[in-house]
């Protein structure tokens, strides 16, 4: 690899059938980092939390790179942590959304099959060196380099992205599924 590690992308795209950790609340990220398989001591999970939360600090400054993340319309429907973690989730994504960190498209159940099926990648842009995608599967990953590659895989990319909703239409997606939690959330503490 030539150093991509150490230079900061300038721009990122992610598409995600998860929520990535590094968007997640506390109380979120700490229920998905300790979902692994084989399960993880509690002083392991605590050390990938603190490493992961640290690593989302990033996105509150402006200097940061630009994301844009393509979420399942799975992310918000899989509840994970119960309906009051699944708002508060929801809706610290909308705030990074509305305070223009991320850019965030839903791809909707309705769309069906779409281009990223088979996986996720993650594409990173720099400002000094060519762009270079990140594919990963269950446990591993690989970064490519060579720009025939990374250029099929932006194409990937970008069909998926042309099926999602507008950034407008998924934060209003995500803001109106977090006030369902939220009542669900009101439901079970009066019940």
């Amino acid at each position: 690899m030539r150093g991509a590690e150490s230079t900061r992308p300038t721009r990122s795209a992610r598409p995600c059938a998860t929520a990535d950790t590094s968007l997640s609340v506390p109380r979120s990220a700490r229920r998905r980092v300790g979902s692994g398989h084989p399960a993880k001591s509690d002083e392991k999970r605590d050390s990938l939390l603190a490493t992961r939360l640290e690593r989302a600090r990033i996105l509150g400054n402006f200097d940061s790179p630009k994301v844009t993340l393509l979420l399942s319309e799975a992310v918000l429907r899989q509840v994970i942590g119960g309906p009051e973690v699944m708002c508060e989730q929801l809706q610290h994504i909308v705030e990074l959304g509305e305070s223009r960190r991320i850019r965030v498209h839903v791809l909707p159940f309705t769309v069906g099959a779409h281009a990223l099926l088979e996986g996720p990648v993650k594409l990173m842009w720099f400002e000094e060196l060519p762009p270079v995608a990140y594919v990963e599967g269950l446990k591993s990953g690989r970064i490519w380099e060579p720009q025939g590659t990374v250029r099929e895989l932006e194409d990937v990319y970008d069909h998926a992205l042309g099926d999602a909703l507008s950034h407008r239409k998924s934060l209003a997606l995500i803001r109106s599924v977090a006030e369902d939690y939220e009542h669900e959330a009101q439901r079970e503490q009066h019940s």
